[in-house]
C-alpha cells in the first residue's frame, strides 16, 4: 500500500499538521486528508477508510465532551442517525466497486460543497424551529440516508451535509454542531466497519500512523484554538481545500 518514497513519518506529519489546522476551525480533516493520501500513492478505498477511521476517533472525543455539556439533541440526532447507519455500508460497497474517476468526481463535488460552506462561515442561528411532525421525521430519514450513503461512498462523516439541515430545526448553533458530530460519528463508524469487512490486504500500519497523527493534531488544534482566532485559520483551511480540489480536477481532466 505504501510506496518506498512514502515514509511513515511523512504520513504522520501530514495528518498531524492538517488535523491541527482543521481542529482550530472546528471542521473534520478527513475531507482534505483523503485526496492527499490518495495523491501519495494510497488506493482510494484505503484512503477513504483511513479518513473514516480518523473521523471516528476525533468525533468520539467531541461527542463525549458535548454529551457532558448536555449539548446533544439525542432524539433529533437519532432520527437522522438510523438511516445514515443503514445506508453507510451501501455507500462503502458501491465505493469499492466504482471506477476511480467517478469517485473523484463525486469527491470533488463534496469538497466544493465544503469550501462553499466554509466561505459562508458558520450557519447563523434561526429564530423559529422546524415543526417535528410527520414532515420533520420524513426530512430526517431522507437526509440521514443521503448522509450515510455519501459518507460510506466518499469516506466522510457527513457532518457538513447534515449541518445546514439541522440549522433549520434548531436555533442553538452549539447544539446543532454537537448533534451533527454525534450523527457523523456513528455514520463514520458504520462506513469504516464496512470498508474493514470489504477491503483485502490492508496495511494496518497506515491506520496506526493516521491515529497517531490524529491524536497529535487533535491536541495541537485544541491548544491553538484558545490562542488563535478561528476566523483567521478558516482562510488557511479554505486555501488547503481549494488546492486539493484543484489538484483533483486536474487529475480528472
Amino acid at each position: 500500500m505504501i510506496t518506498a518514497d512514502l515514509t511513515p513519518i511523512i504520513i504522520t506529519i501530514l495528518t498531524w499538521a492538517i488535523s491541527a489546522l482543521f481542529a482550530i476551525a472546528g471542521v473534520g480533516a478527513a475531507n482534505t486528508l483523503i485526496p492527499i493520501y490518495y495523491s501519495l500513492g494510497i488506493p482510494f478505498p484505503v484512503a477513504a477508510a483511513s479518513g473514516l477511521l480518523l473521523n471516528v476517533f476525533s468525533l468520539s472525543t467531541a461527542t463525549i465532551y458535548n454529551a457532558n455539556k448536555k449539548r446533544i439533541l439525542w432524539r433529533l440526532g437519532t432520527i437522522f442517525l438510523i438511516p445514515a447507519i443503514v445506508m453507510a455500508p451501501i455507500g462503502a460497497y458501491i465505493g469499492i466497486h466504482t471506477p476511480r474517476k467517478i469517485l473523484l468526481c463525486a469527491f470533488a463535488a463534496f469538497l466544493a460543497y465544503t469550501l462553499y460552506n466554509l466561505a459562508k462561515g458558520r450557519v447563523k442561528e434561526r429564530v423559529g424551529r422546524f415543526y417535528m411532525g410527520l414532515k420533520g421525521y420524513a426530512l430526517g430519514v431522507f437526509t440521514g440516508a443521503i448522509v450515510g450513503f455519501l459518507g460510506g461512498l466518499l469516506g466522510v462523516g457527513g457532518g457538513m451535509i447534515i449541518l445546514p439541515v439541522l440549522a433549520l430545526i434548531e436555533n442553538d448553533y452549539k447544539r446543532v454542531s454537537a448533534t451533527a458530530g454525534y450523527i457523523a460519528l456513528f455514520s463514520s463508524a458504520s462506513g469504516f466497519a464496512s470498508y474493514l469487512f470489504l477491503l483485502r490486504g490492508i496495511d494496518y500500519m497506515l491506520w496506526i500512523m493516521v491515529l497517531v497523527g490524529g491524536v497529535l493534531g487533535g491536541f495541537t488544534g485544541s491548544y491553538l484554538m484558545n490562542r488563535i482566532r478561528t476566523q483567521y485559520m478558516r482562510f488557511v483551511i479554505m486555501l488547503i481545500i481549494a488546492f486539493v480540489l484543484g489538484k483533483i480536477l486536474i487529475s480528472i481532466l
